[in-house]
């Protein structure tokens, strides 16, 4: 299976979902970053970032990790496209449900 179909898949499970940015970023590397496929968390991930000091610091590391990016990348987000991934967070909490395929 294609890594397209593979994720296609997966974001109609309800498993990950793809973020289109409001405002695209530059990352350190050059690439233009302007969607996010986010998975959802685990309890492995909320482990990982339980170490850290202060609920926006938790927060902001733990999207990181579920986007594949790192805190410096985070960093460049506008707060719009930061609210979608809070957002996504707040739908996470809830059991998946499957998309509809039309």
């Amino acid at each position: 299976m294609a890594q397209n179909e593979a994720q296609k898949m997966q974001e109609d499970l309800g498993m990950t979902t793809t973020i289109t940015l409001n405002v695209p970023v530059v990352l350190a590397d050059g690439r233009q970053l302007t969607s996010l496929t986010m998975r959802r968390a685990k309890v492995a991930d909320l482990r990982a970032v339980s170490r850290l000091d202060g609920d926006a610091a938790q927060e902001i590391a733990l999207a990181g990790r579920l986007a594949g990016l790192v805190p410096e990348d985070m960093d460049l987000l506008d707060l719009s496209d930061y609210k979608q991934v809070q957002d996504w967070f707040r739908l996470c909490q809830e059991k998946p449900v499957a998309r509809r395929a039309d």
